[in-house]
Parts: C-alpha cells; sequence; structure tokens
C-alpha cells in the first residue's frame, strides 16, 4: 500500500480511497472537503421520497421553483439566476460563452478555473497572494496589474484553500478597477454562506460586468446532488442560457433545495457550531509543535507544517488515509508548496481524532529527522 500514489486535485475521494485500502466507505473521515458537518437539512431526505415520482418526467428545464426561491433568499430578480449541475458547470462554460483571450486567476485556487479556461484556448496568468501577509490580496496591487489588459479575472471569497476574506468593499474596488479595463470579473462564493453579509451579489446591480458564482452543495451538505447557480445581470444569465446544455438539474434536488433554503433553524446552527468548533480546532492544531492553522472565514483550516517535522503534506496525507482520515494536500494548488495542507470542520469528535493522529505522525515525523541525521 505505500506505493499508491493518489493524484488528485480536489478532496472527497471517499469511495476511491473505500476502494484501494479496503476501508468501509461509512469508517472514513473526509476533512478533504468543506461539507456540512451537520448533514443535510432534517426535512431533505423526506422531500426527495415524497417528490420521488418526478424521476418519471424530465425536470423542469428553467427550474422554475427552485429559481423562484433563491429570488426571495437572495433579494434579487428571477432574471438574474441560472442554476447548474454544481458550479463548477459555469466554470467550464463561462470561458466557452465569452471566449476570453487573457485571463487573470487570484491564486492559490480552485484547479477547474485554471481547466475551464485552457480548454477555451485561453492565456492564463496568475496573481499569487503572499504567505508573508497570511494571503491577503493586495487590492491596489490587483488592480495596476489588471492595466495590462485581461479580458476575464477569477477570484474565491473567501479564498479556497486559505480562507481569507476580502470584504465587500475591497471586492467593488478591483470590480470597478476591472470594468474601466474592460474585463469580466467571476467571482467565486462557495463558501460564502458562512459570512453572507460579505457577498457581492447585490453588486451585480452596479456592474455588468460581474459574475458570482454559488454553490449549495457545501454549506446544505448536499455534494452528491450537484447544485450551483449563477447570479449576473439579465443579459449575461441570457447568453449563458443560450449555451447551455438542458436539463442539467435534476428534479429531485430541484423540489427539496427549495425547502433547505428557508430551514432558518438549520441554517441558524450550522453558522453557529461551525464558528465555535472552527476556533476549537484552531487552537487544537495551533498547540501542535510544527504546525500553523491560519485564520478562515470559511468552514475548513489552511495549515502551514515546518520542516522541522520532517514530513511534507503529500507523505502526511498518504499516512493519513490507510487509517481511513483524508486531508486535502494544497501542493497541487498554483503558487503552494508541500507544506500546506486544508482540514474542513467536522463534529466535535472526529475533530478530536483528527488531532490526536496528527500529534501522533508529527512526532514521528520528528523522529526519523532526528534518525536520518545522526
Amino acid at each position: 500500500m505505500d506505493d499508491i500514489i493518489i493524484k488528485r486535485d480536489h478532496g472527497g475521494n471517499v469511495s476511491e480511497i473505500s476502494r484501494i485500502y479496503g476501508i468501509d466507505e461509512d469508517r472514513i473521515i473526509d476533512f478533504s472537503a468543506g461539507i456540512n458537518p451537520l448533514g443535510y437539512p432534517p426535512g431533505l431526505r423526506n422531500a426527495i421520497i415524497k417528490d420521488f415520482d418526478s424521476v418519471l418526467n424530465y425536470p423542469d428545464i428553467d427550474s422554475f421553483d427552485l429559481v423562484s426561491g433563491l429570488s426571495e433568499y437572495h433579494g434579487i430578480d428571477r432574471d438574474c439566476i441560472l442554476m447548474g449541475n454544481g458550479s463548477t458547470e459555469f466554470m467550464y462554460r463561462i470561458p466557452m460563452v465569452f471566449k476570453p483571450e487573457k485571463a487573470l486567476i487570484v491564486t492559490p485556487a480552485f484547479s477547474e478555473y485554471e481547466k475551464g479556461l485552457r480548454l477555451a484556448g485561453t492565456k492564463v496568468s496568475y496573481f499569487q497572494t503572499d504567505e508573508k501577509e497570511d494571503f491577503f490580496i493586495d487590492i491596489a496591487g490587483l488592480c495596476k496589474r489588471l492595466e495590462e489588459g485581461f479580458d476575464i479575472v477569477y477570484f474565491c471569497n473567501p479564498a479556497n484553500p486559505t480562507g481569507v476574506l476580502t470584504s465587500k468593499d475591497e471586492l467593488c474596488r478591483v470590480i470597478a478597477c476591472a470594468d474601466k479595463t474592460g474585463a469580466l470579473v467571476v467571482i467565486d462564493e462557495a463558501f460564502i454562506d458562512f459570512v453572507e453579509e460579505e457577498s457581492v451579489k447585490k453588486e451585480i446591480l452596479r456592474f455588468s460586468n460581474l459574475i458570482v458564482l454559488r454553490s449549495m452543495t457545501k454549506f446544505f451538505g448536499i455534494p452528491g446532488l450537484r447544485l450551483g447557480y449563477i447570479l449576473a445581470v439579465p443579459s449575461c444569465i441570457a447568453k449563458i442560457r443560450e449555451n447551455k446544455p438542458p436539463w442539467t438539474v435534476n428534479s429531485l434536488v430541484q423540489g427539496a433545495a427549495v425547502k433547505a433554503l428557508f430551514d432558518k433553524d438549520y441554517i441558524r446552527e450550522t453558522r453557529q457550531y461551525i464558528s465555535a468548533e472552527k476556533e476549537f480546532l484552531k487552537n487544537a492544531l495551533n498547540k501542535i509543535h510544527g504546525l500553523r492553522a491560519f485564520e478562515s472565514a470559511a468552514n475548513y483550516l489552511l495549515v502551514f507544517m515546518e520542516s522541522r517535522i520532517g514530513l511534507n503534506s503529500t507523505e502526511l496525507r498518504n499516512r493519513l488515509m490507510p487509517e481511513g482520515i483524508l486531508i486535502r494536500d494544497c501542493s497541487t494548488f498554483h503558487g503552494m508548496e508541500d507544506r500546506y495542507f486544508r482540514v474542513a470542520v467536522k463534529k466535535h469528535e472526529q475533530n478530536m481524532i483528527l488531532v490526536e493522529k496528527l500529534k501522533k505522525m508529527v512526532k514521528q515525523g520528528r523522529f526519523y529527522t532526528i534518525c536520518k541525521f545522526n
């Protein structure tokens, strides 16, 4: 098993790890994907069972009820919303529709931005955030960089994998700068549900060059159902809809998602739980000598490993996998070295297991290093 190499740009590979190591899926603790540890909303299962016969017909091609629910939830007109099979669908569709020649990605960032752009023949450049500044974006530097003349710019807020939150006001500065240079701005808000007040969703009314990516899979705990959407001005939505395959959102998730949106107790409990448990996990990780967990506005933490530990992030991931613990090795993110990993906030007892396993791995890594140089 030591020779097994997992090469993935994503987390959440539970079924693959189960097959490789012969571990039952329900015994694997997946810290590699930022999914709500409370699970899906309590009424979701019954809603899907109740609507199950809807699979006898094609899905509503316009997701009318779901779009109406999102319109009410966000306070945004229906014409400004377009549903998709996860927000990743749009990471590939947007470049194909707008055909940008030059793109700028604020990194580190989700790999699918670049993949979608390169498939469309776009030349990709990067604006790298600095570890010395805790990965916060240099807004003035980014605006200056946009003067080079890009057709499209991508970034995630809160950032993935760093968890850095850029304020709404600062983002508006970037969008305005991009507007002056003729650039389209794509802001991925896959994890903004935890800090909804900082969403730029209403800024689509001010900026016609803004597209906001949203996901329901993380916060609402339904990655297997695949559901995402974009927010933009009606003309932009219409252009993408005209070039989008039909029926990409299935019937079952359309009905269930509407109910999830308005489960206020679930939404409140999720935010409270993540806030408290994230603080616990961050403090626990920072007590392990050689590890440093960064502040995060999302439901995950970026962790730096000092070289004295004797392990890199890939080696740490590979040692944890046979024990049924998955972490996100961040060496696959552009501009990040193999000294970073990301862990999602899970249930308290699961977080405790992670902390204890990391203590053990770090101790073993140090012992190996001492033996190697003595």
